[in-house]
C-alpha cells in the first residue's frame, strides 16, 4: 500500500489530497478544500465502491467575482506563444475585416432566408466562431417558445439566431454580461411582461450558455470593455467556441406568479452551469463600473500656487465643517470642481472620517457686547453637536445608498436651518422652538 499527499492551488482554493492505492484499487480521499471566505468543502471519493459524497458550505460569490476583470484569464507559460502569434493574429484580423465587408454587401442583396443563414454559418466559420449544441433528453422544438438564456459576450443574440431553424425571440434577462463561471445576475421578469400578455402559458425554452478560447487566454469581454474591443479580440483570436446546451422546457402555470416562474428558469440555468443565481443586478454592475473607474484615477497634483485651491476647499468647508481639508483637497484633484466634491462627500463616494467642527469665539472691544457674527458665531443646543452626514463606506447595493443619501440631505438641511437661526436669533416654529 503506498500513500501520496498532494495539495493544488489555483489562486481561489487549496485542496489537499491524500491518494492511497491498496489491493489493486484507488482510493482518493480529498481531505479539504478551502477558499479565502472561510468556506469548507468536504469530498469523499472511492474507487472501488464508486461512490461520491459531497457536502459543501458554499458561500454566494461577490459581485467582483461574477466578471473578468482582465482581459487575460489565464498567466502561465502558454503567454510566451502570443509572441510568435501576434504576427498571425493580427494578419487574421485584417483578413476577416475585409471578409466581413464583402458578407455584409452580399447580405443586403439576398432576398432569402436560407441563403442569408448558410452565409451566416460560413461566415462564423471564417471569424473562427464554433458553437457546440447539446440538447436535454425532453427537449422539443417549439415555435412558439422563447429563448432564454444567460449573457456571456455581445455576440450571443448573433449566434443564437444562426443555430435557429427560424427567427426566435431571444431574451437575456441578466440584462448585462457576467462571466458564467461563479455566478449569474438577478433575472429581471420586466424583460417577460409584454410575452406573458401574448401568451399566459409563455412556453420557455431555457440554454445555457458558456464562451471559451482556447488560446490566446483572452476573455470574451471584461467587466469595463467596449464592444469595439470585443470585437478585436474576437478577430484577432483563431477560434472562440459556444457552448450551447439546451435545457428541458418549461411553461407558466395557471396559479404561478411571473417573478416565481422566472426565478424557477433562473434557478434552472444557474444550476446547468454549476454556479449560483445571485441578488446583483445590472445596476449593480454599472455602479461597480463607476467605482473602478474613480478608483483608477490618480490624483492630480496640486499647483505650487494653490490660492484656488484653498479657496475651492474653503468653500466645500462652508458646506460640510466636519470633513477634513485634506479630503476635500484631494477629490477636488480629481474633480477640480466644487459641486462634483460636494456631490461625492454627500453620497458616500468618498469615504472619511468625521472631525469635530472648530468654531472661533473673538471677543469685542471692552465694555462692548458681542454681535452676532461670522466671526463670533458659536453654536449651541443640539446643532453644535457633530453629527455624520455622510457614509464613511461606498455601499454595493443601490438602494442602500439612496436610503442614505435621503437622510444625509435631512440632515444637511436640518443642520443648516439651526445655524441660520442661532446666528440671528431666530424663534421659527418646527425648527428650533
Amino acid at each position: 500500500m503506498a500513500t501520496m499527499f498532494s495539495h493544488y492551488r489555483d489562486g481561489n482554493f487549496i485542496l489537499y489530497a491524500a491518494i492511497t492505492q491498496s489491493y489493486g484499487w484507488v482510493n482518493i480521499v480529498v481531505l479539504i478544500l478551502t477558499s479565502p471566505n472561510r468556506s469548507v468543502f468536504w469530498l469523499l471519493f472511492s474507487c472501488s465502491n464508486a461512490s461520491v459524497y459531497v457536502s459543501s458550505a458554499m458561500a454566494s460569490p461577490n459581485l467582483e467575482e461574477l466578471f473578468e476583470d482582465s482581459r487575460i484569464t489565464q498567466w502561465d507559460w502558454t503567454l510566451l506563444l502570443l509572441v510568435f502569434y501576434t504576427p498571425l493574429g493580427l494578419l487574421l484580423l485584417v483578413m476577416r475585416i475585409f471578409a466581413l465587408i464583402q458578407f455584409y454587401l452580399m447580405f443586403l442583396y439576398m432576398p432569402y432566408q436560407p441563403i442569408k443563414k448558410y452565409l451566416l454559418r460560413v461566415c462564423g466559420l471564417m471569424l473562427g466562431v464554433f458553437v457546440n449544441e447539446k440538447h436535454s433528453s425532453k427537449a422539443a422544438a417549439q415555435e412558439n417558445a422563447v429563448w432564454v438564456a444567460n449573457h456571456c459576450s455581445p455576440f450571443d443574440s448573433i449566434v443564437l439566431q444562426v443555430i435557429a431553424a427560424a427567427p426566435r425571440i431571444t431574451i437575456f434577462p441578466e440584462d448585462e454580461t457576467t462571466a458564467a463561471k461563479t455566478g449569474l445576475l438577478k433575472f429581471q421578469p420586466g424583460n417577460f411582461d409584454q410575452h406573458k400578455r401574448n401568451n399566459p402559458k409563455l412556453p420557455v425554452q431555457p440554454l445555457s450558455l458558456k464562451v471559451s478560447r482556447p488560446f490566446p487566454p483572452f476573455a470574451v469581454t471584461v467587466l469595463d470593455s467596449q464592444p469595439w474591443t470585443d470585437a478585436f479580440f474576437l478577430l484577432f483570436s483563431p477560434c472562440t467556441i459556444f457552448n450551447i446546451k439546451f435545457l428541458d422546457p418549461v411553461e407558466c402555470q395557471e396559479d404561478e406568479e411571473l417573478e416565481a416562474y422566472v426565478s424557477r428558469i433562473e434557478s434552472a440555468i444557474s444550476q446547468n452551469l454549476g454556479i449560483n443565481a445571485t441578488s446583483f443586478t445590472a445596476k449593480d454592475k454599472i455602479e461597480l463600473i463607476k467605482r473602478k473607474r474613480f478608483e483608477a484615477q490618480p490624483p492630480r497634483p496640486a499647483p505650487r500656487s494653490n490660492n484656488r485651491w484653498q479657496v475651492m476647499a474653503n468653500q466645500v468647508k462652508e458646506v460640510l465643517p466636519h470633513v477634513p481639508i485634506s479630503v476635500i483637497l484631494s477629490d477636488l484633484s480629481r474633480t477640480n470642481s466644487v459641486d462634483a466634491t460636494v456631490a461625492n462627500l454627500v453620497e458616500g463616494v468618498v469615504p472619511f472620517t468625521p472631525e469635530p467642527v472648530v468654531t472661533r469665539v473673538e471677543s469685542g472691544p471692552s465694555g462692548s457686547s458681542p454681535r452676532p457674527g461670522p466671526s463670533n458665531y458659536k453654536p449651541t443646543g443640539a446643532s453644535s453637536q457633530v453629527q455624520q452626514v455622510s457614509a464613511s463606506t461606498f455601499s454595493k447595493l443601490v438602494h442602500e445608498r439612496g436610503l442614505s443619501l435621503q437622510e444625509r440631505k435631512q440632515r444637511l438641511l436640518r443642520q443648516a436651518q439651526l445655524r441660520y437661526c442661532e446666528r440671528h436669533d431666530l424663534q421659527i416654529p418646527g425648527i428650533n422652538c
